[in-house]
């Protein structure tokens, strides 16, 4: 899964198509390839970095993981990958809903603050954390070259582990303060997370402005000072991505894709799509 040859050290799954239980994987960046997305990603992610450091978008938040950084994603985010370090090497696990929902222990992970739009969802370990949780990888690798009866359901109780040790660093630098701050950093983040959840359904300044509690005028004169972009253009920059996701990963017609885009006319989104990148949609969708 997004590699481009064989892995020489044999981690996890990586040189494996499979996922195990009802989907399950775990991967290092060993011959990944150099770029991933946009995709739009089905699957809960956890991923750890240990050397060298890339950049990372969820929606149209931005992470620069290097070492002890930990980034977590959950399914519907759009998901991309890019600008890796000669060196970079990471683990990175994934699992989908239905892993989720077979697991006694992991049910409620909707519940760990990272796991959610309004969450921190990328931050920085102590080294002895991230030591704790990269030997918890490497537990989760020996059951998966155990590969016996029980190596699903230990899998889950590793995975619970890393969330519960990620939760208390969490706390330990008291993140959730930044779901709240008030300060220009701190609401041009819950702009952007909202812009990441609600795009399909809100496309007006107004709407987000409405959302904070702030004015539309206020909200523009932020987001632009933190982004030198405007609001409704990073707004656009999200149908952009979504566009792009649908256009890689589906065989919907680009008429059925402007519809789900909300168009009111493919001929809308086809000059939506070529002003912002200078192609039509088909002519992205055939050069991939």
């Amino acid at each position: 899964m997004q590699k481009t040859g064989i892995a020489q050290d044999n981690f996890g799954l990586d040189n494996s198509s499979e996922l195990l239980g009802a989907g399950f994987g775990l991967y290092s960046t060993a011959n990944m390839a150099p770029g991933i997305g946009p995709v739009k990603t089905e699957f809960y992610r956890i991923a750890l970095t240990r050397r060298g450091s890339l950049q990372v978008k969820l929606g149209l938040e931005a992470f620069h993981p290097h070492r002890n950084t930990i980034v977590f994603g959950f399914p519907g985010q759009v998901f991309t990958l890019w600008n890796k370090s000669p060196d970079v090497y990471a683990y990175y696990i994934l699992f989908k809903e239905d892993f989720v929902q077979q697991s006694p222990v992991l049910k409620n992970i909707r519940e760990f603050p990272f796991m959610s739009h309004t969450g921190v969802q990328g931050f920085e370990l102590s080294e002895q954390e991230g030591l704790e949780i990269e030997e918890l990888i490497h537990k989760a690798d020996a059951e998966i070259k155990r590969n016996d009866a029980n190596t699903v359901a230990s899998i889950e109780l590793y995975v619970q582990l890393i969330l519960l040790k990620a939760q208390r660093s969490y706390q330990r630098q008291q993140l959730s303060k930044q779901e709240t701050a008030t300060s220009t950093n701190a609401l041009f983040k819950r702009f952007i997370k909202l812009v990441g959840q609600h795009f399909l359904t809100h496309r007006k300044v107004a709407d987000y402005a409405d959302m904070l509690h702030v004015s539309a005028n206020h909200l523009n004169r932020v987001i632009k000072s933190q982004s030198d972009k405007t609001a409704h253009e990073l707004i656009d920059e999200m149908i952009l991505m979504e566009s792009k996701a649908l256009l890689r990963q589906t065989s919907f017609s680009i008429a059925e894709i402007a519809y789900q885009l909300d168009f009111s006319d493919p001929s809308h989104f086809n000059k939506f799509f070529k002003k912002l990148t200078d192609v039509t949609p088909l002519q992205y969708r055939e050069a991939k």
